[in-house]
């Protein structure tokens, strides 16, 4: 076997003969097509045998047997092991197993290269994982036996070497491959009494090993290009010096973390999509994959009720507007039900949202893989996710579909509906056949847009000049997520890959990809709220080369400063300006009248810019406080709603009886009552907590209230027992002046007797300390003409209130000052911004 070393920064290509009696293994598709596009073309003589090292496998590991790919191996796994799968792991479903088929499948994989029949030196705790293998292993095999059939990845076994393939060649020429298991490097073995071998590699020769043809180590050289770090605090101050740099020196871009680069989609009009796409970057996968997952959150313990969540964050996504046309007035229909907080779409939505939801649940119905070629044929437009740029967008997409069809004719229809028994699990299957099935796609304007791509097709003919983006500490080396139950010293003793030699050769790419050009520019984000910071790669070239970070072209002040910039001037902050202040007009107030409640009180005296936006301009807020879970404000509004039903059935024996008994059955019936009014606010999973301890915990704080009422008012002369009735009306103004300022209200609960009132105010959450006096005001022109309480309903306290808070004279007086001052103000204390709704839209700054 002969070795050939090639230093960094050289081109490993370079030397490579035109020899039509020689194999080409090349590491990879980038390193094969750059050889082949520096070949002579003549299509007489053709190209010699140029493949990957995966192709060349194909050809040399030979099987008679059919072959299992995709998602038939995981199929045919449970199919063979269902019955030992219950009882050894309690799996009860195809897709329970699949995790667990995966790492079988890799765990004889492994195995087959490492060239033994089992791993040794197991400890006790390991046995019994073993065991469970090595019975379904046992099972299984003579399943595949019985159909002549064989997986994909087990194919590369000692057993199945055919050499035939290489019978007409004299030389075969490994390019850049730095590491074979022992199983490859049997073969290797073999191919050398047949045929001369040679391997060519970019490393230094004492980095390698020649007896094991593995990597042991990564060396920086001596010499080096011309190398920059630059230091970054997140993504946008990463896109902005990149730019700036790039049109200073252009250059190729890389990343460690192509496929999670959003440039393209920040900068659409600088950056393409990476040039390797798969069916998973169209807008047509992202849509069924979104579809699929509202399928699955369909509440069939509510007959398929659409949780509105998950309605949410699906119609907020490009592909879903397109395909149903989402417009404004449809956005805002569902943010109003989710201010009323609906849990699911209500029955009397509109017609676009009950469109949405019947095709779910015409989906969730589907019995057979035909039943989707039907829909996206017949109901779902497929012209509306065309996109140019790829040239076999639908041709691939439908070839998803078509290996998915084989798995049904493979299990056959009883047998497929035995295990996928809804749309949902259907869907599902087809979106793993679409998983990562590569489509063409052509580049527009390729000349004047960049495009970030893959940090190790940089390591080819060497570039003048490269940027490495995303080079952190959480991405390079890339957390390896070893799901096996051995210790790195076991796999290290049984010829397995460690984590120490992932790492290596992670390095390795690194920096032959990095020393592949003439200069290479390197940015990494530190960022403590992220989690990242300089990658241990990167210190030791800064270490070695004895280079430091370098000064970013636009430091963050001045990024800050041109968003600022491009931002339309906030017209809160300049308040703080004397000379730029909000003015008040007459003309803001309809008819010049303004109706107050006791909220818009407090608001107008915490805040008068508040006051502005909710009640004179009707602003929505920009936050929304939206829960999955029940809201404060629901619990609030369903106990009102109870009392008040309560209160209206109970009045006439109160007043003309003197009668105060009240029966939990008549309470508990009407709460359950007011619970199926409210069935689509309620979270099924909350069911329990709702019917079996919150209502028990309000019929007993409402049978409580009763007989403190009773307590306190048995005997007197009761003239008015009333909740909820009060109504704004023609009532003479407060205030009569430039603007005539009204109060109004509705009263929780009032109780009406010959020796005196009472103005009681039902409380689920924190008390509001003037609005009992407010409402005495409204109701009695006088804020000590009534006692004043709170009952709280989840409590149970009923407290009386001592002291008052707010005076007629005090509210007229307040209601006049906001007459007269000409500015709608800021309010002078912090606390009241802390907690305001409007805050995204001030941006107060203390």
């Amino acid at each position: 076997m002969k070795f050939k070393y090639v230093e960094y920064n050289q081109d490993i290509l370079k030397d490579l003969k035109e020899d039509f009696e020689t194999i080409y293994i090349f590491s990879d598709y980038f390193l094969k097509n750059s050889y082949k596009k520096g070949l002579v073309k003549n299509v007489f003589r053709g190209v010699p045998t140029i493949l990957t090292f995966d192709e060349f496998k194909q050809n040399i590991f030979v099987t008679d047997k059919v072959i299992l790919r995709e998602a038939k191996r995981f199929i045919s796994f449970y199919n063979g092991n269902k019955s030992d799968l219950k009882k050894l792991l309690g799996m009860n479903s195809y897709y329970d197993s699949i995790d667990f088929a995966d790492s079988f499948f890799k765990y004889y994989k492994e195995l087959n290269h490492s060239m033994k029949p089992k791993v040794s030196g197991v400890q006790k705790w390991q046995e019994r994982y073993i065991n469970h293998y090595e019975i379904l292993k046992e099972n299984y095999d003579r399943y595949l036996k019985n159909r002549n059939h064989i997986l994909l990845d087990w194919i590369e076994t000692k057993d199945n070497i055919n050499l035939d393939f290489v019978e007409s060649y004299k030389r075969i020429v490994f390019v850049d491959i730095v590491d074979f298991t022992p199983l490859e490097k049997e073969l290797i073995s073999k191919l050398e009494e047949k045929l001369e071998v040679k391997l060519i590699l970019q490393i230094k020769p004492e980095d390698f090993d020649e007896n094991e043809l593995s990597i042991k180590s990564v060396t920086l050289p001596i010499m080096k290009n011309n190398i920059e770090v630059f230091e970054v605090s997140e993504s946008m101050e990463e896109l902005i010096n990149l730019k700036t740099l790039t049109q200073r020196y252009p250059g190729d871009i890389f990343s460690v973390d192509y496929k999670n680069n959003r440039f393209h989609k920040i900068v659409p009009r600088h950056f393409l999509p990476p040039v390797s796409s798969v069916l998973n970057d169209t807008m047509i996968y992202r849509f069924i994959k979104t579809q699929y997952e509202l399928v699955s959150s369909l509440e069939e313990r509510l007959g398929k009720a659409l949780p509105l969540f998950s309605l949410k964050n699906v119609l907020e996504t490009v592909e879903y507007k397109v395909a149903y046309d989402i417009d404004n007035e449809t956005m805002t229909e569902l943010y109003n039900l989710l201010d009323q907080d609906y849990k699911y779409l209500p029955n009397d939505s509109s017609d676009k949202l009950k469109k949405i939801h019947q095709d779910l649940i015409s989906i969730s119905k589907f019995k057979r893989i035909e039943d989707f070629v039907d829909y996206f044929k017949q109901n779902l437009d497929l012209e509306k996710f065309y996109e140019g740029e790829y040239t076999n967008l639908f041709e691939k997409f439908y070839e998803g579909i078509s290996l998915a069809k084989t798995s049904e004719y493979m299990l056959g229809e009883d047998g497929f509906n035995g295990y996928f028994s809804n749309g949902s699990e259907i869907y599902k299957l087809i979106i793993q056949y679409m998983n990562n099935i590569e489509i063409d796609r052509v580049d527009i304007e390729e000349n004047v847009k960049d495009v970030v791509r893959d940090f190790k097709l940089s390591k080819g003919p060497v570039n003048k000049c490269s940027y490495f983006l995303d080079c952190s500490s959480r991405t390079l080396p890339e957390n390896i997520r070893d799901n096996s139950i051995f210790t790195e010293h076991q796999r290290r003793e049984n010829n397995l890959m460690t984590k120490e030699k992932n790492r290596i050769l992670q390095k390795y790419r690194f920096y032959q990809s990095v020393l592949n050009s003439q200069t290479s520019k390197i940015f990494y984000i530190k960022n403590q709220n992220s989690g990242d910071d300089i990658s241990p790669f990167i210190t030791e070239i800064l270490e070695t080369y004895k280079i430091g970070i370098s000064n970013n072209p636009i430091n963050t002040e001045e990024i800050l400063s041109i968003f600022e910039k491009s931002l339309i001037s906030d017209p809160i902050k300049n308040n703080h300006e004397k000379d730029d202040l909000l003015p008040k007009k007459i003309e803001d107030f309809k008819d010049g009248k303004c109706t107050v409640g006791a909220y818009d009180y407090e608001m107008l005296e915490g805040c008068k810019y508040r006051f502005y936006l909710s009640k004179i301009c009707g602003v929505e807020p920009q936050v929304k406080d939206w829960t999955k879970s029940i809201s404060l404000k629901f619990l609030g509004i369903f106990i009102h709603a109870v009392l008040e039903e309560v209160t209206d059935k109970m009045w006439k024996n109160i007043v003309y009886k003197n009668d105060f008994y009240l029966a939990q059955d008549f309470v508990d019936e009407i709460q359950f009552k007011h619970l199926s009014f409210n069935r689509e606010k309620i979270p099924v999973y909350m069911d329990n907590y709702f019917k079996e301890i919150l209502v028990p915990r309000f019929s007993k704080n409402i049978l409580k209230f009763y007989k403190e009422l009773e307590k306190a008012y048995s005997g007197k002369k009761i003239l008015r027992f009333e909740s909820e009735k009060i109504k704004p009306g023609s009532r003479e103004p407060i205030v009569d002046k430039d603007i005539k300022f009204y109060i109004n209200g509705r009263v929780d609960f009032i109780i009406e007797t010959d020796s005196g009132n009472l103005v009681l105010d039902f409380k689920t959450g924190k008390k509001q300390d003037k609005q009992l006096d407010f409402y005495t005001i409204l109701l009695y022109g006088d804020e000590t003409a009534a006692e004043k309480s709170i009952y709280n309903a989840f409590t149970g306290d009923l407290e009386k209130a001592t002291k008052i808070e707010l005076t007629k004279e005090i509210l007229k007086e307040t209601l006049t000052e906001f007459l007269n001052s000409d500015n709608y103000s800021l309010s002078s204390s912090k606390s009241t911004c802390r907690y305001c709704d409007f805050i995204e839209i001030c941006r107060r700054e203390f």
